[in-house]
């Protein structure tokens, strides 16, 4: 009997289903909403290749990061910063990758705000893989498509989340491909999952009668230190979601509706399986030698996991200002560099209760502690932050606090 982790352990990554030559495991959403693998038992044939691959049952995934060789860089790219999720770091990889005729992997948003990962091989899709997108995506069968690329020789990034590279090289059987593959993991809080946004969706075009179908989501700005989401309909503008309507990054920031695995992850420290890491470089300059660069609009963390950044910087240098770091600033404000996000005990009914249509974005928030509701505080305190914001006078300060930090 075929025996992968525990519905608690699994990370969704879906190695496991890629793996299976008999396509006899689909991976299918539980009652939150995460996937999970199934087994069709007609289908199976007990060949134990799906928990050969597995990151939690097995080591094959397991490429530790070389902790002699691993070292820190800020990365602002000179072209896509104000497009990109911070200093636009994936931006400059995936272009170096893509005018070497390579593939680049990533997750995108589709018109009906479902997030699932794709493989792009032209610049001019780049802007589908850009952007913070705060939903586990679904990684459908692009392990195997990338694999296939490989050999036919061609170069592949592939980006995602730490549990999704630990799935691809699972599925690799734990192969590098040194020379073409290349992956960047992202320092990850938690996922949600696309069932639970779906509702949140649903209960916000509730609050919003009379202005059509939502467009667009916005999970942050890309121009600025900006962090408030904003929703577009099709009969309205673009509006920043607030209190109760902000109910879904509201809980995720306090990491009341993440998988269960996300509690307990494998990741959440400095023992990397990408080839590089990536994220936002908080407090750079604060706890380290002084950044002389505009932070204004985001600096990129890339870590380099096993010394191969001096071969490529040469490259990248076209597309972006690098410079070496001190990997003790890099995890001084990452927490999730240094232990998950623990686990509150009211996560036993978060999920539920955000999917439940008969629970409102306000009661919801209520619930759970959540800002739900205008006071004169509240009111004056987001008419100053929005002037500060539209006047662009929070980037100065954010320039100027880390400049004489």
């Amino acid at each position: 009997m075929i025996q992968l982790a525990n519905r608690l352990d699994c990370t969704g990554c879906s190695a496991c289903a890629n793996i299976c030559g008999h396509n006899a495991i689909a991976m299918v959403a539980d009652e939150e909403g995460f996937l999970q693998p199934q087994i069709d038992k007609e289908q199976c044939v007990e060949c134990g290749l799906c928990a050969k691959s597995c990151p939690i049952v097995s080591s094959k995934s397991e490429i530790p990061s070389d902790k002699e060789k691993q070292t820190a860089y800020a990365l602002i790219s000179y072209e896509d910063r104000t497009v990109s999720s911070s200093g636009g770091a994936f931006s400059v990889f995936a272009k170096w990758i893509l005018r070497q005729g390579g593939i680049v992997y990533g997750a995108t948003i589709d018109d009906q705000l479902q997030v699932y990962h794709v493989g792009i091989d032209k610049l001019e899709d780049l802007g589908k893989l850009r952007g913070s997108k705060y939903i586990q995506s679904k990684i459908g069968n692009t392990y195997r498509e990338a694999k296939d690329w490989l050999r036919k020789g061609r170069k592949v990034l592939y980006t995602g989340t730490p549990c999704q590279i630990a799935g691809l090289y699972g599925f690799l059987n734990g192969k590098k491909y040194e020379g073409s593959l290349y992956t960047l993991d992202l320092v990850c809080h938690g996922v949600p999952s696309q069932k639970g946004f779906d509702a949140y969706l649903d209960k916000i075009k509730k609050n919003c009668p009379g202005t059509g179908n939502i467009e667009a989501f916005r999970f942050r700005k890309f121009d600025s230190w900006d962090y408030r989401p904003a929703i577009k309909f099709t009969e309205s503008k673009w509006k920043i979601l607030k209190y109760a309507d902000n109910a879904y990054m509201n809980a995720f920031f306090e990491g009341l509706t993440f998988r269960e695995s996300c509690f307990r992850c494998n990741y959440c420290n400095t023992d990397r399986v990408g080839t590089f890491t990536i994220a936002d470089f908080w407090g750079i300059g604060k706890h380290g030698h002084k950044f002389k660069r505009n932070v204004a609009c985001g600096v990129s963390l890339v870590i380099d996991n096993y010394g191969i950044m001096p071969q490529l910087v040469e490259n990248l240098n076209q597309y972006a200002y690098i410079e070496k770091r001190w990997m003790d600033e890099a995890v001084a404000e990452q927490t999730n560099l240094k232990h998950p996000m623990p686990r509150n005990e009211m996560r036993d009914n978060t999920v539920k209760d955000m999917i439940d249509p008969t629970i409102s974005l306000k009661d919801f928030s209520k619930k759970y502690g959540l800002p739900y509701q205008n006071t004169i505080k509240s009111v004056l305190k987001e008419g100053v932050k929005t002037l500060i914001y539209n006047l662009g006078l929070y980037n100065l300060y954010k320039t100027l606090s880390y400049k004489f930090s």
